[in-house]
């Protein structure tokens, strides 16, 4: 992999365009199975995940968790823009998800000054052990999966670094199966929700974010810590919203820009699912997460319900 120090361009962008710039083509190629999941395998190595056990985390690094396509981009610009706020310095995307790129990445995370956001797809046993240890502060995004198939669905077709699908139903099939990079939606956050108390914890839903977004947004800024006051907020809402983020995607993100932020909305499921698929869903879910905490944070009848 290219060194950043010899482009002039920062890990988070030299990923970026690794992910446009890929020259594998097969699925074969574009994916790798460790422990048992998939991942993609321009941006992921075992060398990394070997790597990423010795993580050095500290007691002040603010940590996202999320499943793909369930806002992480947005928090993570969230985050910095706060701490940007707080700590006066420039709200420059310059990290990436923890597991991904190789060990001289995961390694410079050690000069970025305090505090770090870092951000993860990881499920839970496969965090650093550090993280715990430290007792860092953990926000656990998550979005009602049936957007987030959707999402993903068309993320995977956009993305050179994934394979591409000739049809939703085929997708379906794999994302239902966890036939898909990061594995199956309810086996990742079961994992999480049997943490779900720990107070080093917090979760908070995409839609909660879109239907309420100040209140959100001041709710993570005190779960953090960071004591933003009310024109702050206002400022970061500003900021970050999703129209914002996607009219300076490519500077953020290069040219998948548009790949990261398609439409966000709620419900667009709907122009997908089949009934049947409704129901698959709606089984899984009532077997992983309707009697959880986390399940009924979701909202699901009101969101994943025809």
């Amino acid at each position: 992999m290219t060194d950043s120090k010899q482009t002039g361009k920062n890990d988070h962008q030299i990923l970026m365009d690794l992910r446009h710039s890929t020259t594998k083509t097969s699925a074969e190629d574009l994916l790798m199975n460790y422990n048992g999941v998939l991942y993609p395998s321009v941006l992921c190595s075992v060398e990394m995940f070997q790597a990423v056990d010795t993580f050095e985390a500290r007691e002040d690094d603010l940590l996202i968790a999320t499943y793909p396509k369930n806002g992480t981009n947005w928090l993570t610009q969230i985050l910095y823009e706060m701490v940007s706020l707080v700590h006066n310095r420039e709200p420059l995307l310059d990290a990436t998800m923890i597991e991904f790129g190789n060990p001289e990445i995961l390694a410079r995370f050690k000069d970025r000054p305090s505090p770090r956001i870092l951000s993860t797809h990881l499920c839970f046993k496969n965090i650093p052990k550090s993280i715990f240890e430290k007792k860092v502060k953990i926000l656990l995004l998550v979005r009602n999966p049936k957007d987030t198939a959707v999402s993903f669905y068309n993320f995977y077709n956009s993305m050179p670094a994934l394979p591409s699908y000739n049809s939703w139903d085929s997708f379906f099939k794999d994302f239902a199966n966890g036939r898909v990079v990061f594995g199956q939606y309810f086996d990742f956050f079961a994992t999480w929700e049997k943490h779900f108390d720990d107070k080093t914890m917090m979760a908070i839903t995409y839609e909660e974010m879109k239907m309420d977004y100040l209140t959100a947004l001041k709710k993570i800024s005190e779960f953090f810590q960071l004591s933003l006051n009310e024109e702050q907020i206002n400022l970061v809402a500003s900021r970050t919203s999703f129209n914002s983020m996607k009219g300076k995607s490519e500077n953020t993100h290069g040219k998948v820009g548009d790949s990261f932020f398609r439409k966000g909305e709620i419900g667009d499921w709907k122009n997908y699912f089949t009934e049947d698929q409704s129901k698959e869903v709606d089984a899984m879910f009532d077997k992983y997460l309707a009697e959880t905490k986390l399940g009924k944070l979701l909202n699901y009848d009101k969101y994943c319900k025809f």
